[in-house]
């Protein structure tokens, strides 16, 4: 969005001038052609300030700047070939990928074969290069930045150690479950568990074993759970699994049975590795922390009730 605003800003002030120096120098149809790119710019630039219409604004822009260069080289001045550089570049920015592709194509393309806006061959094979050039540049570009913003993503909500969810991610997820409870009445269940002794892995072998521990613990709950379930790391040895479409019924028929499955699974330095859990599930008007906190109480009633057990809230 920054990227739009401030190119379709820029575009509106420098294109609104053209507009009044085509008019008082005689160019009605080109002055014409500049107001009409002024109030699609101006029109999609609206657009993008309501959340609702934003990724269709986005969209609309990278067509509208594809068009207004056409337009400008085309019926105005072949100066709008020097243009084109500058939107074969946004167009990477803005839109997705292959919209992007297939732009920068139609516009390279469309240009290059309107001999009439070169002063010869060479002019024409020179512009074309270029134009190829920067729409490679552009794409090795935007891939590696949006391969930097996945990785910060993932630095922002990801445990470095076990790659659960972390507080961050887990607070996001629970709160949306408790919005699509209020709006479609969605069930959801809640499980907090902690490993059992674990403080004894590592005292005994050091701290490189237990991280190990928790590694593979991690990966066993992944694979146990289904794709839409979340799983987090609240810290230490203590995590929440969100079990989303669960209601009470499926919760006391199937959670006893997913302790039993997983509890033990994991062979520690001495012994297997057991653990303790506590369950609620999502009540009509809950709140993310009355709801996560029903379950952590659950989760020490079942450590006090001799631990390696599960109880539901």
């Amino acid at each position: 969005m920054t990227v739009m605003n401030y190119c379709g800003i820029t575009t509106v002030v420098v294109v609104t001038g053209f507009v009044f120096y085509r008019y008082f120098t005689g160019d009605t149809a080109g002055a014409l052609i500049n107001a009409f790119i002024v109030v699609m710019m101006t029109t999609v630039l609206l657009m993008g300030q309501s959340s609702r219409f934003r990724k269709a604004a986005l969209i609309l822009f990278g067509f509208i700047i594809s068009l207004s260069c056409l337009l400008s080289a085309l019926l105005v001045s072949p100066n709008g070939l020097l243009w084109a550089y500058l939107v074969l570049w946004i167009n990477f920015l803005v839109l997705p990928r292959s919209f992007a592709i297939g732009c920068n194509l139609i516009l390279t393309v469309t240009l290059t074969a309107s001999v009439g806006l070169f002063d010869s061959v060479l002019h024409q094979i020179s512009w074309l290069t270029v134009a190829v050039l920067i729409s490679g540049f552009g794409l090795v570009f935007t891939n590696q930045l949006r391969e930097q913003r996945r990785m910060l993503s993932e630095l922002a909500t990801l445990d470095p150690l076990t790659g659960a969810g972390n507080r961050r991610l887990m607070q996001h997820d629970l709160e949306k479950a408790v919005a699509e409870r209020r709006r479609s009445r969605r069930p959801a269940t809640l499980m907090v568990l902690d490993l059992d002794h674990f403080k004894r892995i590592n005292d005994t072998h050091g701290h490189e074993a237990g991280d190990k521990v928790l590694s593979e613990f991690v990966a066993v709950l992944h694979n146990a759970l289904r794709t839409e379930d979340g799983l987090y790391r609240l810290g230490g040895e203590e995590f929440v699994v969100l079990l989303r479409d669960m209601d009470a019924e499926t919760a006391k028929s199937n959670l006893d049975d997913l302790h039993r499955r997983l509890s033990g699974k994991v062979d520690g330095p001495d012994s297997p590795l057991y653990f303790s859990a506590g369950a609620a599930v999502l009540k009509n008007g809950e709140n993310w922390s009355k709801w996560l906190a029903r379950a952590d109480h659950a989760l020490y009633s079942a450590k006090r009730a001799g631990r390696n057990r599960l109880i539901i809230a």
